[in-house]
Formats: C-alpha cells, sequence, structure tokens
C-alpha cells in the first residue's frame, strides 16, 4: 500500500505473488477482510487467480474509490458480518469476460462492456466464470455524493446497465486514463476529477434533469474531452487525421470539439501538431529507434512533408531533428 500526493491511496496486490499453499488465506485475511471488506474464495474447487490496483481519492470533502481488477475462477461475498456501516454505491462495469452479481434477491450478469450498482450497505456476491480471465473496474461512490443528482437511487441498484450508453463508454474511458497515469498533481485538479466521476456516474445510473444539466457541463464534457485526446493519440501516424474524422467517430459536432480546445486556449490543428512532434521526439531519443531514418520517424508520426516536418520541431525544441539523433548517438 502506497501514499500518493495529495492524500491518495494506493494498493496493488497478485494472487500469483503468494505461494501456493498459502494463498487463498493471504487473499482472504489480509487482502479481502481487511482492505475490501469482503470474502473471496474459488467459485468451484481449482486454481484461482486475482489482481487488483486499487485507489482511494479524496476530494470536494467525500472519498471516492477506484479498481482495475483480473480475475479467474473467483467469487466475492459481503457477509453480514463484514458490513462496516458505510453506505457507499460501488459502479463495476465489466471489460472482459463474464461476470455474475446478486444483490436483494437479483442477479445480473454482465458482459463486456454492460455495468451494474450495488450497495456496500447490504449482503452481496459477484462471481467470475472459471472457464476465461474477467476483467472489470469498480468505481465506488459516497452516496450523499450522487443522491443531488440522481432521484431514487435505491430504484437503480441491480438494474443491467447495458454497455450502449455514451455515458458508460466515456466512464470506462475516463477510468482507465486514470489507470494510466495520470497525474493529480495539485488538489484542484483531484477535486475536479473525483467531481467529474460522481458526475459520470449519476449519468450511467439515471440522472434526474436537473442532475444531467450539471453533470453534462462538468463531467461529461471533460470525459468527452478526454475521448477526443485519446483518438487523436491513437490516430496521429494517419496524415488525413481530420477534425471532421475525430467528430464522426465519436458522434460529436466539429463545433463542439472546437469548444472544447477553446476552453484550455488552443485549438484542434495546434494540439495536434504538438502531440505528433512530442511522439517524433520520444521515438528519436528511444535507443531501440536508433536505426530509424528520420524520414521514417516523420512519417509515423504523421508528417508527409519532411522539410515542414523538420522546420516545425527546430521551431518547437529549438533543436533540428538530427542533433537530437546525434546527442543521443553520442551518449
Amino acid at each position: 500500500m502506497t501514499m500518493k500526493p495529495q492524500g491518495i491511496i494506493e494498493f496493488r496486490f497478485s494472487t500469483a505473488d503468494w505461494g501456493e499453499r498459502d494463498r487463498l488465506a493471504i487473499f482472504r485475511e489480509q487482502v479481502g477482510r481487511l482492505v475490501m471488506k469482503l470474502d473471496p474464495e474459488p467459485l468451484i474447487e481449482g486454481a484461482f487467480h486475482a489482481e487488483a490496483r486499487l485507489r482511494e481519492l479524496p476530494g470536494v470533502g467525500i472519498v471516492l474509490g477506484t479498481g482495475s481488477w483480473a480475475c479467474t475462477n473467483l467469487q466475492v461475498v459481503r457477509p453480514r458480518e463484514l458490513l462496516d456501516g458505510t453506505d457507499d454505491l460501488v459502479l463495476t462495469i465489466a471489460t472482459s469476460g463474464s461476470m455474475n452479481a446478486s444483490q436483494r434477491g437479483r442477479e445480473v450478469t454482465l458482459g463486456p462492456g454492460e455495468a451494474v450498482l450495488m450497495s456496500s450497505a447490504e449482503v452481496g456476491r459477484m462471481a467470475v466464470l472459471p472457464q476465461s480471465p474477467t476483467r472489470f473496474i469498480g468505481l465506488r461512490l459516497p452516496r450523499k455524493a450522487l443522491a443531488p443528482l440522481v432521484s431514487n437511487l435505491d430504484d437503480v441498484l441491480m438494474r443491467g446497465l447495458p454497455s450502449s450508453t455514451e455515458a458508460l463508454r466515456l466512464l470506462a474511458l475516463y477510468l482507465r486514463k486514470l489507470d494510466d497515469g495520470y497525474r493529480l498533481s495539485t488538489p484542484g485538479l483531484l477535486d475536479a476529477v473525483v467531481t467529474h466521476l460522481i458526475d459520470l456516474g449519476s449519468l450511467v445510473v439515471g440522472a434526474s434533469p436537473d442532475g444531467t444539466a450539471v453533470a453534462k457541463d462538468r463531467g461529461l464534457a471533460a470525459a468527452r474531452f478526454a475521448a477526443v485526446k485519446a483518438d487523436i493519440s491513437e490516430n496521429l501516424s494517419y496524415g488525413d487525421l481530420t477534425l471532421l474524422a475525430v467528430a464522426a467517430r465519436l458522434r460529436l459536432t466539429p463545433r463542439y470539439i472546437q469548444r472544447l480546445f477553446e476552453s484550455v486556449d488552443t485549438t484542434f490543428s495546434e494540439f495536434v501538431l504538438a502531440q505528433r512532434l512530442a511522439r517524433a521526439h520520444r521515438l528519436l531519443t528511444d535507443p531501440v529507434r536508433s536505426d530509424s531514418t528520420i524520414g521514417t520517424i516523420a512519417f509515423e508520426s504523421g508528417f508527409g512533408d519532411l522539410s515542414y516536418f523538420n522546420r516545425t520541431f527546430r521551431r518547437y525544441y529549438g533543436a533540428t531533428p538530427s542533433d537530437i539523433r546525434a546527442a543521443l548517438l553520442r551518449h
């Protein structure tokens, strides 16, 4: 368990790191009961596996939890003796494989991209099937934070949430960006991220009209901006990367995307250029790519004109690509 800046608590584990004889005992007592307030065990007799990265994010007067899991042949139960008085709500999103959730006498089966909301104040059970690994992400939302945005929260518990909604896809993307190393370097940024996650969670489970209006201006806009940046990053090598193409893929209007960039005092074109130059710089300073020509690196970064690439690179970095490559080779 590690303490990050701004009071972020992070905990990682993998059952593969423990001896086979003691694996279940360590998992149940030191991780399940002490950390997660859950009782884990294999679903059927035989080998099981679990690994997770868990994080607590303090912000806006609450503590919000996130987690990324990979499991095989496992069930986790919250029995009555492990209920600790908290009434947080847990949103679980399956990303691969299949899993079952049971609570309040109801059972929901989740496939990739589907989700369910459960209560940590009640007995419940989740199980992943033994045939193949299952991956899922979880978001623990304090009820007091979600209640102002969602009417009748209890009505949405144990109701399967389909993968087709924009809010659910964006929430999963936003959580993945946190796991990819999104730097929460200041209290203000941390508060904003926590607020965005609450907003997206409310939209996923069904925000009230007033809650929807608030969440769209905050969390939904931030998540859409993250999706736009992710789309650009994934398509940088294509020379024909355009605003219209990104807008079409994400089902947003070009003007909406332009406004997102205007909100941070830049433009779509300026952002794309900066990302392409940054990729080129990373490749030029990568020892593994020392045999690649500058032209190849320029092309892989989305530049079709080598002269333009050289001029623009020098303006941004104060050195030519050849200078950067020569410095790498000297070392």
